[in-house]
């Protein structure tokens, strides 16, 4: 018999930085054009603290001192740089700042945005198959201090700037996890990568013009014949595991993209297994690399919107192509 798998904790941590979309305009970082399309407000902002700093501050609320043996696993994801030395293992970082046991396995992953998915997809496993003890998953990224320009580097979407954590475990906690279904179409990797290999320089922090190449030469309509199958695998795996068609969750939180290539597809595989999506949270912080989904769930119990056996369905997607769909119930 398997056991079920439950958010014991959910934590994150935002800046109190935030630079508005006008503040952007004005100061000629944004494209008055693209705003009106992409429909964020503004974008959060950390002006000093590394990512896994960030990703220090969102695990702390979620142990205590007596936990140091509880936790078996420790997952660290991000997508841009930590902020440190390129050979440094920031989850070791971690390791040492939580004062967890030697004998706890740390990880640091970086598998494009649906990252975080992907560790809890890791973490969800090992509990299902009674390995003791919780699982903490953690992601922070910061857009400042580098090449990246989080208002023009990628194509239709803004990058903020938090971490979140989660605990998992076998023992009841305030989220049961109801399905956990992942997905990929390998064949759109080419979207992230240049034609050919070229050396480290700001260069590599150009998102956008390997996404011009891609669409130039397979067009929109190449894009979405991948890209759409892909979600109704995903929609069609869902729902032999749940019954959001019959029961909607009370929310749907999506990746925090902006009027991107994929948000409308987005919305058209899901928006019907919900009553409501968070856009309105979404555009206030920016997209935040593998965090945006977490944030979300998070504001949901900020705002105390659930009742109990209230659903929240989350959708992961990352370059790569990775795809996720996490169903949590409110205990």
């Amino acid at each position: 018999m398997t056991a079920d798998v439950y958010l014991s904790g959910v934590s994150a941590w935002l800046p109190e930085t935030v630079c508005t979309v006008s503040e952007a305009i004005s100061q000629g970082r944004y494209d008055e054009t693209r705003a009106a399309t992409d429909g964020f407000t503004s974008v959060c902002i950390e002006q000093q603290l590394s990512p896994p700093e960030m990703a220090l501050r969102a695990a702390r609320p979620l142990l205590r001192p007596e936990d140091a043996s509880a936790i078996n696993s420790l997952y660290l994801c991000s997508i841009h740089r930590h902020g440190h030395k390129l050979l440094w293992p920031p989850a070791s970082y971690l390791h040492r700042a939580l004062e967890l046991d030697s004998r706890t396995r740390v990880m640091s992953l970086n598998q494009g945005c649906n990252g975080g998915f992907t560790a809890v997809s890791l973490a969800y496993d090992l509990i299902r198959g009674g390995l003791p003890g919780d699982q903490l998953v953690l992601g922070g990224d910061r857009f400042s201090g580098s090449a990246f320009d989080r208002f023009n580097s990628d194509l239709g979407t803004l990058y903020g700037d938090a971490a979140f954590a989660l605990r998992l475990s076998a023992d009841p906690g305030p989220y049961r996890i109801v399905s956990l279904e992942l997905e990929s179409e390998p064949a759109l990797e080419p979207m992230y990568r240049a034609a050919r290999p070229e050396p480290e320089g700001p260069g590599d922090h150009d998102v956008k013009s390997a996404k011009k190449a891609y669409l130039e030469a397979h067009g929109r309509e190449g894009f979405n014949a991948l890209f759409i199958p892909a979600l109704q695998r995903l929609r069609r795996r869902l729902l032999e595991a749940a019954d959001l068609d019959a029961r909607p969750a009370e929310y749907v939180i999506y990746p925090n993209v902006g009027a991107g290539l994929s948000a409308q597809l987005y919305a058209g595989a899901f928006a019907d297994l919900a009553k409501q999506d968070l856009w309105d949270f979404g555009r206030s912080v920016g997209h935040t690399g593998t965090a945006d989904q977490f944030l979300g769930l998070w504001e949901i119990d900020r705002r105390q919107a659930l009742r109990k056996h209230d659903r929240v369905l989350m959708i992961g997607a990352g370059n790569g192509l990775g795809l996720a769909a996490m169903l949590v119930e409110k205990i």
